[in-house]
């Protein structure tokens, strides 16, 4: 076994695996959960995804990164697009876990002054469904 084969047997494989998941909220609202890297490659689906369901109507928007593990500008860019997309017309929250990763890159960014951010998937439905 080559020292390669044992740095590579040590990575799990489905560590950066990406997936997103969308959840109906009541009649105008949408739930995007997202999990593994949201990057360059993966955040046009992000973005496709929510231009769509704003594109379906949808006035509420909530975005769950807890679980993603490595987030670039790219997809940050992705985010705010989105949010301009939904204009005064909507509401639009994201949940980030409290030490969290994208928190970090959230704050780092200046972000918390353009989006609302929560800690709870709950708190976030609540505030676009208000």
């Amino acid at each position: 076994m080559s020292l390669s084969d044992t740095i590579l047997g040590a990575i799990e494989d489905d560590w950066s695996a990406f997936e997103l998941n969308e959840e109906q909220l009541g009649t105008s609202g949408v739930l995007i959960t997202v999990s593994g890297e949201l990057d360059i490659a993966t955040a046009p689906e992000l973005r496709d995804r929510l231009t769509s369901a704003i594109n379906r109507g949808a006035t509420g928007v909530v975005v769950d990164l807890r679980a993603v593990t490595f987030m670039d500008s790219v997809a940050m860019a992705a985010i705010l697009h989105v949010r301009t997309q939904l204009g005064k017309r909507g509401r639009m929250a994201v949940v980030l876990g409290d030490d969290s990763y994208t928190k970090l890159v959230f704050e780092i960014a200046g972000l918390p002054r353009c989006l609302e951010l929560f800690e709870t998937r709950d708190e976030a439905v609540s505030h676009v469904s208000a």
